[in-house]
């Protein structure tokens, strides 16, 4: 039976990812909301391919309309209000809302990206020279818009502005197949890595900007697979 997402009460998706020991887990996924179920140990078990994998259906959903998330839920198992909880990666901290009976525990996709060292959040002056470019983004975590002429993290679920770490992902992407040595040149300049040409703008421009948000951590994935997984 498919678990209820506990942000918006749809069905999930379940979804097969391999293990480290070439085992199998089934997650729950809800795409409209960008949110991962995982029951107990779960995400711990995923290999690297199946992060990557996951790249890659981010990146097929990234037409989806997207739902700001509710900061408030049960467990889809016990229905037992869910507990946000904090840890800590060689990334910075990370956060999920979990189970207090133990059953598993609710994590956006960009939070699970960092827990994986995938995200980073930009610096001060990454964020100032974004905004120059674009003034408005969505909330890669919760899905809300951020003003980042003058916000540096989401008003509504507090998570700093992030994007992908094309270091962590271009060495996981070579460790997982030492032929693809273009990979390697997947870096480019700030503005132009992280926006959708439509979003473009001349660094001159400081009038009007693209009506839709962008969603820093679905564009970048974009960016690195049409560059690495073509």
């Amino acid at each position: 039976m498919a678990l209820s997402c506990p942000s918006c009460r749809a069905s999930m998706t379940a979804t097969p990812f391999r293990t480290h020991i070439e085992g199998e887990v089934e997650v729950d996924i809800c795409w409209p909301c960008h949110l991962i179920w995982f029951d107990h140990m779960e995400s711990v078990a995923m290999s690297a391919q199946s992060v990557i994998d996951l790249f890659k259906q981010i990146h097929a959903h990234r037409a989806d309309e997207r739902q700001v998330v509710s900061l408030t839920g049960n467990c889809p198992t016990c229905n037992s209000a869910l507990l946000q909880s904090f840890d800590f990666s060689r990334t910075g901290r990370f956060q999920y809302h979990r189970c207090p009976t133990g059953h598993g525990r609710l994590i956006t996709f960009m939070q699970f990206l960092r827990e994986k060292h995938f995200v980073r959040t930009l610096s001060p002056s990454e964020v100032r020279t974004l905004a120059i470019t674009v003034r408005q983004i969505r909330c890669s975590s919760c899905g809300a818009g951020i003003d980042i002429t003058h916000d540096a993290a989401c008003t509504h679920c507090a998570a700093p502005v992030a994007v992908l770490d094309e270091a962590a992902v271009a060495k996981a992407l070579a460790d997982l197949d030492a032929r693809r040595d273009k990979r390697q040149a997947v870096s480019a300049p700030l503005p132009d890595a992280y926006m959708p040409p439509a979003s473009r703008q001349s660094a001159s421009s400081t009038s009007g900007f693209e009506p839709e948000l962008v969603d820093l951590l679905v564009t970048g994935v974009a960016a690195i697979l049409s560059i690495t997984l073509d």
